[in-house]
């Protein structure tokens, strides 16, 4: 505040006053009015007001005195005067440590000093004090809003601050870099990016501002002030201290005002870097979903919006498409009772976009990706010197999930990987047998797997296949009617089916898999062939029997029905 008790007490009118108590405290003491008060207290004293006062009532009766004392005190009064020479000739030792004990002041007024003058005096100082800083800080104000809107960045507001504050300026963002240096700050910026300083919260009686840290290193010091928006911390707002004054002088001179509002000027350039950030994340995010359906105008309009982005489509990319399995589950292991699954989903996501990137700036890959529907895609430069491209993606992938691991602990991904493409006419493709590949892979592998385009190639000629109606028929004919034998009797005859062909007709090596007598096994074998109508001998249908076991297995056949 730009008044306290210490400027009262430096009043000419006061020169004959003594300060009876609290003398270490008065620069805490800030006063925004003055008042004349007799017993009793009640609600009629403000915070931070100054008291005047005769004590009439309590001459004589230090019980009484020292109750009205303790609700002035209680009521926040910035000070209090007591006229001594009529009423109360001495003022007791009793009140004196009383106001003492709670870093009170108390002033003792010589009687022939007039309140009126006082009250006087001290509205008109404070009213010029005031007007003072309002100018100030509304000139400060007035350049910050003309160098934000004519485009000037924060090392340019961070001077205009020092200008006001006198003191150097720093503003960094949310992760403690340097967006803003005054002109005398190259020290704090030093000291600052060392990072070896300690930081201690310290709200002061002297401001209205929370969240204020007190930051220390070796002799230096500094004040640290969130800047907010949306009422979300941006970055912060560091002040130089001098180091010859206390910390808390700082605040004497009207600072309060001019910090508050240069912390609501800064925000206006986090707010604007915010949006325009998110602006080119979604034109970036579009742009990649464009690229991956293949909705492409021409080559000239990929390679022009590519530049704006800062994308080179030119390089060779290999696609990849990934899924989160378990966000709720993660989100059950590290949720802030505040955030709910949504905000806290949306940060995550960011989370990984972000590890994607230093991921693939780690291994020196180019990378371009988008969220949609669900499914991560990742174009990863595959660099043409690298021997195997597919090995480059794994070690990128291993490189993501060992980052992510510190991040989102417990983070269950799936893969899907292309081959190796390049050109516009490809990246549609590439996607495509990502997505393929991310589907085979789930299908065959179940959560947390990584598949390859090229080693799902049975599985896409099985797919092929068994889209044939007249292959969906026989299929059903032979593997069909031991699944419904299976479902009636509980032979197991499906099975048994699979493990002998899995041993390659070896009956020997089939009924020690199965745990089953030789007897058995030929009986169950003998069964298979009465109900399918087919030979486990002859070639030809025990090639037929093997496809149909395969279509079957792979789900083939069953997501065909469903």
């Amino acid at each position: 505040m730009p008044f306290t008790m210490k400027d009262v007490t430096e009043l000419s009118l006061l020169h004959k006053a003594v300060v009876r108590s609290g003398s270490s405290a008065l620069f805490m003491r800030p006063v925004e009015s003055v008042s004349v008060i007799e017993m009793p207290v009640e609600d009629f004293v403000r915070q931070n007001e100054f008291v005047l006062t005769t004590a009439i009532g309590c001459s004589g009766d230090l019980p009484t005195f020292a109750t009205f004392v303790q609700d002035i005190i209680d009521s926040k009064a910035a000070g209090l005067a007591i006229a001594v020479g009529r009423y109360v000739h001495d003022i007791p030792a009793e009140i004196i440590a009383l106001a003492e004990a709670h870093a009170f002041p108390i002033i003792e007024l010589p009687w022939e000093i007039r309140f009126a003058d006082v009250t006087q005096e001290l509205l008109q100082l404070i009213h010029n004090q005031y007007k003072i800083v309002l100018h100030r800080t509304e000139a400060m104000q007035k350049k910050l809003l003309t160098q934000f809107l004519g485009g000037a960045d924060l090392h340019q507001a961070a001077n205009t601050i020092q200008q006001v504050l006198s003191r150097p300026v720093l503003i960094v963002n949310h992760d403690g870099t340097v967006k803003g240096k005054s002109s005398k700050a190259q020290s704090l910026a030093k000291w600052w990016k060392l990072g070896q300083h300690s930081a201690t919260s310290v709200p002061h009686p002297l401001t209205n501002l929370t969240d204020i840290e007190f930051v220390t290193h070796g002799p230096g010091a500094c004040y640290k002030l969130p800047i907010q928006s949306t009422n979300k911390i941006q970055g912060y707002l560091l002040i130089s201290l001098p180091g010859e004054s206390s910390p808390e002088a700082f605040w004497e001179n009207g600072n309060e005002q001019v910090v508050e509002h240069a912390l609501t000027a800064t925000a206006l350039w986090f707010q604007r870097e915010k949006t325009v950030q998110e602006t080119e994340l979604r034109l970036r995010d579009d742009f990649v979903w464009n690229l991956a359906k293949g909705e492409i105008d021409s080559w000239e309009t990929v390679l022009s919006r590519a530049k704006s982005l800062r994308y080179n489509v030119n390089l060779p990319y290999i696609c990849i498409v990934g899924v989160i399995e378990n966000l709720d589950v993660v989100y059950a292991g590290q949720r802030a009772e505040q955030e709910t699954f949504e905000l806290w989903t949306a940060s995550a996501i960011k989370k990984v976009e972000d590890q994607v990137i230093q991921s693939g700036q780690s291994l020196q890959c180019a990378t371009m990706l988008t969220y949609q529907n669900g499914q991560l895609i990742i174009y990863l430069e595959a660099p043409k010197t690298q021997a195997s491209p597919i090995a480059t993606t794994f070690a990128f992938l291993d490189h993501l999930e060992h980052r992510l691991a510190g991040l989102l602990s417990g983070l269950v991904l799936s893969w899907g990987i292309a081959e190796h493409q390049a050109g516009v006419n490809t990246f549609a493709q590439g996607y495509h047998d990502a997505q393929l590949a991310l589907e085979i892979g789930s299908r065959l592998k179940g959560t947390g797997h990584r598949s390859t385009h090229a080693s799902t190639g049975m599985y896409r000629v099985l797919r092929s296949v068994g889209s044939h109606p007249e292959m969906q028929e026989l299929a059903q004919a032979t593997v069909g009617v031991l699944m419904d034998y299976d479902r009636q009797r509980g032979l197991e005859l499906f099975n048994t089916l699979t493990t002998f062909i899995g041993n390659q007709g070896n009956v020997s090596q089939t009924s020690r898999a199965l745990n089953l007598h030789r007897q058995s096994l030929l009986y169950r074998l003998r069964k298979i062939e009465s109900l399918t109508g087919r030979s486990l001998v002859d070639p030809d249908d025990l090639f037929l029997l093997t496809l149909s076991v395969k279509l079957w297995t792979t789900g083939v056949l069953q997501s065909k029905k469903t």
